[in-house]
């Protein structure tokens, strides 16, 4: 009797369960009994932004559209169609959103924390993993999605709460693929925002977003064209827009292009599969258009509204009278308001692995404050730019007609310890040439206060180790302590004394350690006040059978000591190529015999560099002032190669007094791809300096003038130069560098 009761009772509910799914069944006043229309839209990457096309014409057919499934850009498009936002708003979003910094993880520079900044100025690559336990760690791709992650959230603002898509205006879908197993992931609820931002997740590009436990990337491996998905919402009728494109032979030709065609096999066996449960299909020609191509995706908005029409014969029976289409679009696109809503609370999600009194010391935005989006944004960013975290999150969930703020703040899976690489190579037609890898593993989060280990390394011409304890004072890391040890080997050329404009090269070995208190001024400065005690020993290059020319030792040998006092002012934008903004450096130096030192003299080195940039047109000031203030110093200062005094030999210039002026104009000709790096440029400098050995010496009429002619570019592995330089006396060189000129 139990089991038949059982049986009755499931078998009702089966009978009594809406045929519909989700989908809903039309009830359109007035009209006969329509079949359910289910709109699949197809992954893509930047092709997708031609469903923009293909909704603006069933806008106009008035093809009403029951429920919605999408995979990766067709996700976006249609998550956010789903969500109430029109065609028309989402082509503002094409014209409007700069897809470079949407792309780029990076924060701006300007807004770095001091701390952060320092590894730019070593000129190390944007890339970095972690080693941990021994082993070093891969981020698991390319662009963790900061930015983008925040621009879904904004532009999903409508659904934000809905957490069953099943409620949204437009009932909706979006497919992922498990990492693990391969297996299809059908998103029906969560944060809107974090679901499109799985289902568009490319391995290897953009890093999986993990939800429910499960690790998910693009749902295009899986389903690229979720007609299934549609079907079992309840579709009737399936309009399928597919934007894939086969790529020509010619472009099969790079590394990129080979391993997207392999991936794209797997995409385009399921897609076919897919294509055939489809009722009308829409295939936008985008021939001439690269699915990283985003910039242009305004540009394919009418190639999918040339394919929608097309096939509109196959449409037209679908449409609804003009009334009866609006009062229904009306209702879609009813608009949740904002105005007066209020933050509730604000938390840290249970996924978030950081440090939650750090982070709520981050968060300025406070109980009661308005829902304020760029507030939310300012918070964010100022959380990912202290450099601990893979990506910052945010949610809002609703409580009548406030909200609760959820912030997710994720670590990094390869930190805390944080390997960088470098390249610094330098080469000129002279033969002077030399090769420099650069390595910087920093240890960070010590303690409560955040201290850091950083170890520097620089392997090949110029080899040096260098290691730095950096302490904060404090838990608002404004007054700090500083220990470190440096050791290097460096070439310069020292003025031979019995000969005129002659040099001789010297092999210099420095070892120092320095103990500082120091003050970092936020994103700005950093000052600090020190002791320094080391022993440098110059040796004539080429072997024992070496001879120094007249006037010069074979070896030279001294010891230093004294106080140091340090001021460095970081506001550039981009260390390598700076468009806007100021760096200042000041050093001096007081060396007291009563601390090592074989003398007491003191040294003053300056340097400012101001950019500024109009359009395309960047013109920097780069200018270095020495002094050693009247004393007798065993150290010399020095100029020559490029960009400080161009076509001289670097380092063979010596003097105690002087520096020099240099005004670089750079023209931004271009950019290099998406995860290549950024712009290319051209352009020339004038240059004017010299150094003298003594403060009377320095004379205007005695200044050298140089100049240079630069092909340059930002590249992903640092700054890359091909420049001539010409200077007096036939001075000139043609120089290749990989790294920081100045």
């Amino acid at each position: 009797m139990k089991r038949a009761c059982i049986l009755l009772v499931a078998a009702t509910v089966l009978i009594c369960r809406p045929a519909h799914g989700s989908c809903g069944e039309p009830n359109e006043p007035g009209v006969p009994r329509r079949p359910r229309i289910g709109l699949v839209l197809s992954g893509g990457a930047a092709l997708g932004s031609a469903h923009v096309g293909a909704l603006k014409v069933l806008e106009e057919m008035r093809i009403p559209v029951d429920c919605l499934a999408g995979t990766s850009m067709g996700a976006i498009v249609g998550g956010l169609y789903a969500s109430g936002v029109s065609p028309s708003e989402m082509e503002t979003i094409l014209a409007t959103t700069d897809w470079r910094n949407l792309l780029d993880d990076r924060p701006p520079r300007r807004h770095l924390p001091y701390r952060r900044k320092v590894d730019d100025q070593t000129y190390l690559t944007r890339f970095e993993a972690g080693f941990n336990r021994g082993s070093v760690q891969i981020p698991p791709g390319l662009i963790s999605g900061q930015q983008l992650g925040f621009a879904l959230q904004e532009m999903a603002l409508q659904a934000a709460g809905i957490e069953d898509f099943d409620l949204l205006p437009i009932p909706f879908r979006a497919a992922a693929t498990d990492l693990a197993s391969g297996d299809l992931v059908v998103l029906r609820g969560g944060d809107l925002g974090q679901a499109i931002r799985a289902s568009m997740s490319i391995p290897g590009i953009f890093s999986p977003v993990v939800i429910d436990g499960r690790t998910l990337v693009d749902g295009g491996l899986a389903r690229n064209l979720p007609v299934d998905l549609a079907r079992e919402m309840g579709a009737e009728v399936i309009i399928a827009v597919d934007v894939g494109q086969p790529m020509e032979e010619k472009q099969l030709w790079s590394i990129g292009s080979v391993t997207g065609q392999v991936m794209g096999f797997q995409i385009a066996a399921n897609t076919r599969a897919q294509s055939k449960l489809a009722d009308v299909i829409v295939r936008p020609r985008l021939t001439g258009f690269g699915s990283a191509q985003f910039e242009r995706g305004l540009e394919m908005v009418p190639f999918g509204e040339a394919a929608a029409r097309d096939v509109a014969p196959e449409l037209e029976r679908y449409s609804l009278p003009e009334g009866v289409y609006r009062a229904r679009l009306e209702r879609i696109r009813r608009k949740r308001s904002f105005s007066d809503a209020k933050v509730r609370s604000i938390q840290l999600t249970q996924s978030s692995t950081a440090d939650s009194r750090f982070v709520m010391r981050q968060v300025r935005i406070r109980p009661g404050d308005p829902l304020d989006l760029e507030a939310i944004r300012q918070d964010l960013e100022r959380l990912y730019e202290t450099g601990d975290y893979e990506r910052i999150d945010f949610r809002l969930k609703p409580i009548d007609h406030d909200f609760e703020l959820y912030i997710e703040a994720i670590d990094k899976p390869w930190g805390p310890n944080i390997l960088r690489l470098g390249l610094n190579v330098v080469a000129d037609l002279e033969g002077e040439s030399s090769f420099d890898a650069l390595t910087s593993y920093t240890m960070t989060r010590l303690n409560r206060r955040r201290g850091e280990l950083k170890v520097h390394a620089q392997l090949g011409e110029n080899p040096a180790i260098s290691a730095e304890l950096y302490q904060p004072l404090s838990i608002h890391q404004t007054w700090f302590v500083s220990a470190g040890a440096r050791q290097s080997t460096t070439t310069e050329y020292l003025q031979v004394p019995a000969a005129t404009g002659a040099v001789a090269p010297y092999r210099f070995d420095t070892g120092a350690f320095e103990l500082d208190l120091g003050l970092q001024l936020g994103e700005y400065a950093e000052l600090r006040l020190g002791l320094v005690n080391g022993t440098t020993l110059a040796e004539i290059r080429g072997g024992a059978g070496a001879v120094p020319p007249a006037g010069l030792d074979r070896e030279l040998e001294y010891d230093s000591g004294g106080i140091h006092a340090s001021a460095i002012v970081d506001q550039f934008d981009n260390m390598n190529f700076p468009r806007q903004g100021y760096f200042v450096v000041a050093d001096y130096f007081d060396s007291r015999e009563n601390l090592g030192a074989e003398g007491d003299y003191q040294r003053l080195a300056s340097f400012v560099g101001l950019a500024g940039t109009h359009g395309r047109h960047t013109v920097l000031g780069l200018s270095n002032l020495y002094s050693a203030l009247g004393s007798s110093s065993p150290e010399t200062f020095t100029l020559g190669g490029l960009f400080r005094l161009s076509g001289a030999p670097s380092r063979s210039v010596r003097g105690q007094y002087g520096g020099n002026v240099t005004a670089l104009y750079l023209y931004r000709a271009g950019d290099l791809p998406l995860g290549l790096g950024d712009g290319i440029y051209v352009g020339g400098s004038v240059e004017a300096g010299n150094l003298w050995e003594t403060a009377d010496d320095v004379s205007a009429s005695d200044l050298r003038y140089a100049g240079s002619l630069v092909l340059g570019a930002d590249t992903s592995f640092g700054p890359l130069y091909l420049a001539a330089g010409f200077g007096e006396g036939g001075d000139q060189a043609l120089y290749l560098f990989v790294g920081r000129t100045f």
